[in-house]
């Protein structure tokens, strides 16, 4: 169909869009108008979207149209997102085919990796400072959401465009992958222990997140009080499941980076070879990524749901729980229509109703959205509560390490090489006892879906997932509620509510031992303990077990006699992050490092270079970062200046002060925490939320990860504790680590 004079640069320039979407476009009509490209393409239609629908949509793609030129309806100057409208309705045209019809041939196309030119251009480099939404944005710039207002409906959703202009992809980062993993799953295990250890945060997470329960119909019938007492029962059990995934992911990631470290693992490549010649590495990464997408898939129905009840959404959206039991969160047509009508909608509602009501979440295109919408108005994050804007930092995270596997060449070769040793039935024992961490005998039969591409593999932790989801659910937890209830009264879970520390460690006594139990029943035999393991969970039968007391943190209350000291992992062998050079302190190298990127009122350091003439834009190539060496350990003492020294010492409160009972010595700028931190030489990682993690200036130091306090950047003097606590823990850092130096504090 493609005319002689008519190349793929020409129609880019037609169609306001770059040669390889163009040239993208056209493979995918050449391969989906007929022959068997047409068979597949309809195959996976009425798998993904069932015998009604899918038939549906198929009938729209046998459609054909006029062919012509589409012509713009004001030669004004176009907003990026009318450019990508103008973009779908200049290809159809040209084709011949319907709007639909080209939306459903890219769906197609994109989630099933096909029909893409040669990317030519070189691959993109994640810059310092770069936050996860602004990396995605850059690597993605092409990518779109798009949203019509039409005047029949006024809100019609479409799919998401991850379209990039050519670019090879990124290979994988073997060392921020392995520095989101540890600190996330450092951060888990912190929260597990919390969640025992400290009654007033676990009230608040649980009133919290009751609000986003979505109830099934026959619990709006009962009465205020039993409805309260079930919507709690949901909430725990609900926070139960979804904490031991979390835990169950990172803990599997963790431990395997923290291998490839201790081998000496440290370029992809080298990977590569390690996992072609010992399977059992194969099947860890399997696992990995099996659990890690379990728990994606988790974190987005969490953030949801916590979207769809959070005050400025809530009017937006409709939430309902069919008699299956599943959850569903619809677009309030009519509050949409009024929100257009007084011109209150704003891109970052529409992104946000299009991505949380949408089966397929676009991940891809909302973070760079949201951060994108965030820097064009400040104002706007004020829309997402706290526990929204913690979620989606948490998201943020989650999907940043997934894409180092989904959308780099080495995920690409990584999976290919599973899905045929996988199907040529090799090392199958060995595969069942590295992916199944529960005993596969005791689990449900599932089928295949059409996204499994390795398999039994794939398959696998839908099993286990459906196993442990159910046990949980079938825990009869409202008995402990009702004891809650008789020793305390009908205040019991509500704001006011201050759980007595006896009370509150015999409900998780109980708790505890209930999940034991549950853990047990999927063992296999001769692994007593690994499925509590992987799962987090503490044994009630432990007499260390975590308990509420007046410390935060078992390990660090001084009755027990254990010196704390910095948990480690094993040195990197390449570092990605600027760092001092050889010679420099450590505090000159944060003191630097905050001066460089954020262009502070400190003197920079003036560099010579060689003026060049500028290159053009699209050819532009980042140069490589030399590798600096960094310190092993982190030094026993830091000097600093007043100002940072007032900070620590307030945040790292000596023992007798760390008690619930201590006065409160007011709040803490999360700014100034921040820029402590950086003082100190750790590295500050954003994310699309609140999630921010810090990297240490020492090879076996642990990253650490806090969530930003949202509306108001202010640490309460609970959440100093709170983050005094984990650096301790984490760094062995105490009030003696910091000492006043000569420097300043600018």
């Amino acid at each position: 169909m493609t005319s002689p004079e008519a190349t793929f640069s020409q129609r880019a320039r037609e169609w306001k869009t770059t040669p390889f979407i163009a040239e993208w476009l056209e493979n995918t009509f050449v391969n989906c108008s007929s022959g068997e490209g047409k068979k597949a393409f309809e195959n996976w239609t009425i798998t993904k979207w069932g015998a009604e629908e899918g038939s549906e949509r198929i009938r729209e793609c046998n459609k054909r149209v006029p062919r012509g030129k589409w012509v713009p309806d004001t030669n004004s100057k176009k907003l990026a997102l009318e450019e990508t409208v103008f973009m779908w309705k200049a290809s159809a045209f040209y084709i011949g085919v319907t709007l639909q019809c080209m939306h459903h041939w890219h769906e197609y196309a994109s989630q099933s990796n096909l029909f893409q030119p040669e990317r030519k251009k070189p691959a993109p480099k994640r810059r310092p400072g770069e936050s996860s939404g602004q990396w995605l944005s850059r690597v993605n710039e092409m990518a779109s959401i798009l949203f019509g207002i039409f005047p029949s409906i006024l809100f019609i959703k479409m799919k998401t465009l991850q379209l990039l202009d050519g670019h090879k992809l990124p290979n994988i980062d073997l060392e921020n992958a392995r520095r989101i993993a540890i600190s996330e799953y450092d951060k888990i295990l912190d929260t597990l222990e919390l969640w025992r250890t400290d009654g007033r945060l676990f009230v608040s997470d649980i009133l919290s997140r009751s609000k986003s329960i979505i109830p099934s119909p026959h619990v709006s019938k009962m009465d205020a009080r039993s409805r309260l007492r079930k919507t709690i029962d949901d909430t725990l059990r609900t926070r139960i499941a979804f904490l031991s995934m979390v835990h169950l992911a990172w803990k599997d990631a963790a431990e395997l980076f923290e291998y490839l470290a201790e081998k000496g693992l440290n370029a992809a490549s080298a990977v590569e070879r390690a996992y072609q010649k010992d399977h059992a590495l194969l099947w860890r990464f399997m696992s990995m990524l099996n659990r890690t997408q379990w728990m994606a898939r988790k974190m987005w129905a969490n953030f949801s749901q916590l979207v769809a009840a959070s005050d400025h959404f809530k009017p937006l959206l409709k939430t309902w729980r069919d008699d299956t039991g599943l959850a569903h969160i619809d677009a309030d047509i009519r509050a949409i229509q009024e929100r257009v009508r007084r011109k209150e909608l704003s891109r970052l509602d529409e992104v946000v109703i299009h991505s949380v009501t949408e089966l397929t979440p676009p991940i891809k295109s909302f973070l760079p959205a949201i951060d994108q919408a965030i820097s064009d108005n400040p104002a706007e994050a004020k829309k997402f509560s706290a526990a929204v804007f913690d979620a989606m930092g948490d998201v943020a995270a989650t999907y940043e390490f997934i894409d180092q596997f989904l959308t780099t060449p080495f995920g690409n070769r990584l999976i290919e090489y599973a899905s045929a040793i996988e199907a040529q039935m090799v090392d199958r024992k060995q595969m069942r006892s590295i992916i199944y961490f529960m005993d596969p005998i005791k689990l449900p039969y599932v089928g295949a879906e059409y996204w499994d591409r390795v398999g039994e593999v794939s398959r696998s932790i839908r099993q286990m997932e459906e196993a442990w989801s159910s046990e949980i659910w079938r825990m009869d937890i409202e008995p402990i509620i009702l004891h809650i209830e008789e020793q305390e009264g009908t205040n019991a879970f509500k704001e006011s509510f201050v759980f007595p520390l006896p009370l509150f460690n015999h409900m998780w006594l109980e708790l505890d031992t209930m999940l034991w139990i549950v853990a047990q029943s999927f063992d296999r035999k001769g692994e007593e303990g690994r499925v509590a393991k992987e799962f987090g969970l503490f044994d009630p039968g432990d007499p260390n077990r975590p308990m509420a007391s007046e410390f935060l943190l078992r390990s660090l209350d001084p009755e027990l006699g254990v010196p704390v000291k910095a948990k480690t992992t094993p040195a990197p062998y390449v570092q990605n992050i600027p760092v001092a050079r050889q010679g420099d302190s450590i505090v000159q190298s944060g003191f630097a490092y905050v001066a460089g990127l954020f262009g502070g009122s400190t003197q920079k350091e003036k560099v010579k270079t060689r003026g060049e003439a500028e290159k053009p834009k699209e050819d532009q190539v980042e140069e490589e970062e030399e590798p600096r060496i960094l310190p092993e350990v982190l030094p026993a003492e830091f000097k600093i200046g007043k100002k940072a020294l007032k900070l620590f010492h307030r945040i790292l409160e000596p023992p007798e002060e760390e008690k619930e009972n201590a006065p409160t010595k007011g709040q803490v700028r999360w700014g100034d925490f921040e820029n402590g931190m950086k003082r100190v030489g750790f590295q500050v990682v954003q994310t699309a939320g609140s999630s921010v993690r810090f990297d240490p200036p020492a090879s076996t130091a642990r990253p650490i990860t806090f969530h930003r306090p949202h509306p108001d950047s202010l640490l309460t003097p609970h959440t100093i504790k709170w983050v005094g606590a984990r650096l301790k823990r984490t760094y062995g850092w105490t009030t003696e680590t910091f000492k006043r130096g000569a420097g300043d504090d600018t």
